[in-house]
């Protein structure tokens, strides 16, 4: 199944199917991306290790046409949220979960519906196309076996017309298989919706939207490597709890997995990164990212292993969180200030997962990043971590060092506009 509606808790049958008026196909073109929080990372929003969650307003144009004739062209925003593994091993089938999205039609084109009486639509969405490179598919068209179909789409005149999609429940993409190795960038490629202007005079004027991206289309990149026969990633139960962002922009956590080495044993963390973000790179510019910061993991397996040991709790501080930057510079940022940041002695419980905002309050500093001379894009990925950790309240600490994830780990993967 390539395709598939989850109905909401409690919605006791399947969800109605269907998209906006005119360019409502784009409504579910979509998923994911990285990082928000204003200040500290909620603990209760950050996605388990190995989970990236996020929302993202696309800027798209459609060609309205009537009998074939381009009429006009409508630029406007999708936006979107879903879920996504952080990486994927050689040949492991994925897919993009937990799916919503909305599209908002300005006042100018509600107002022009009093002109021929037009006071609701029928909308039948044919092709909503969504890209995975080097995977295969290389696409998939969401809606070839099952056209989405939205009946009596009410148009007030002069209102701003917003449509969620699903209209109830989320949308799963995929499945897809990823390459032998390298990296897969998911795109929002095409939408092509057929749609019926009603009149209260009965009549109806049938109009086409084909709504393509007007900017970059990357929506997300994962990395590909490791060893083979990976189970199927497909993530569900994710928070997904995030301020609406600005076009152009992403906003999301990503929380990555991380093998460190404390005392000469390894020590399995995740480390999560939350920021608003832009969704392309300006030639001759630079981006940053804003309301930055993140959190350390401690997964219940590690607290079962330090408490095995003896030790009651932990603390510390982290010294280091580098960004490694291609195609642009700096090569690498510690995102970490002078002094690190203060982990609080943190009991340690068995079976129970430890999750530490960094900062507690506040946000941290990423960027500028601005493009090399002649690059595509520009990607940044996490590289390596340390802190000083010290257990129990005892003098001194133990450094641990946490080389950067493998495979890659991408934070954003930017076109070069």
């Amino acid at each position: 199944m390539r395709f598939r509606h989850s109905a909401a808790p409690g919605s006791g049958g399947r969800p109605r199917r269907g998209l906006a008026a005119l360019a409502g196909a784009a409504a579910l073109a979509l998923a994911l991306v990285q990082a928000p929080a204003a200040h500290a990372l909620p603990p209760q929003d950050v996605p388990g290790i190995g989970v990236d969650t996020g929302r993202f307003k696309l800027p798209i144009g459609c060609t309205i046409a009537l009998a074939g004739l381009p009429v006009f062209y409508l630029p406007t925003d999708v936006d979107v949220q879903g879920v996504a593994p952080v990486q994927l091993g050689p040949g492991q089938e994925f897919w993009l979960t937990q799916g919503s999205g909305s599209i908002t039609f300005p006042e100018w084109l509600t107002a022009l519906a009093p002109i021929l009486g037009i006071t609701r639509a029928d909308a039948r969405v044919t092709d909503l196309t969504i890209g995975a490179s080097d995977s295969t598919p290389s696409a998939v068209n969401i809606a070839e076996d099952e056209p989405f179909e939205i009946k009596d789409i009410p148009v007030e005149a002069g209102k701003p017309l917003k449509v969620g999609l699903p209209l109830s429940g989320t949308f799963d993409v995929g499945p897809y298989k990823a390459p032998d190795g390298g990296k897969v960038t998911l795109a929002f490629d095409h939408a092509f919706a057929e749609v019926d202007l009603k009149s209260q005079a009965g009549f109806s004027l049938p109009i086409t939207a084909d709504c393509k991206p007007s900017a970059g289309n990357a929506l997300l990149t994962i990395g590909v490597g490791g060893a083979p026969g990976r189970p199927p990633a497909k993530i569900s139960g994710a928070p997904l709890n995030f301020p609406e962002p600005k076009s152009n922009e992403l906003v999301g956590i990503i929380n990555s997995p991380y093998r460190c080495t404390l005392g000469g044993e390894p020590l399995d963390v995740g480390i999560a990164v939350g920021a608003r973000i832009p969704l392309v790179a300006r030639r001759g510019g630079s981006f940053s990212f804003t309301e930055a910061s993140g959190a350390l993991v401690i997964p219940a397996g590690t607290v079962n292993r330090l408490v095995d040991k003896g030790y009651g709790s932990v603390s510390g501080t982290v010294t280091a969180l580098n960004l490694e930057v291609e195609g642009g510079t700096p090569a690498r940022q510690n995102v970490i200030p002078a002094g690190g940041i203060a982990l609080p002695r943190t009991p340690l419980v068995r079976d129970g997962q430890i999750t530490v905002p960094l900062p507690g309050t506040g946000t941290l500093t990423a960027g500028p990043f601005t493009p090399s001379s002649g690059a595509e894009s520009v990607s940044v990925g996490l590289g390596s971590a340390a802190a000083e950790l010290s257990f129990d309240g005892a003098p001194g600490a133990a450094p641990a060092t946490c080389d950067a994830p493998s495979p890659k780990v991408y934070l954003v993967d930017n076109p070069v506009t």
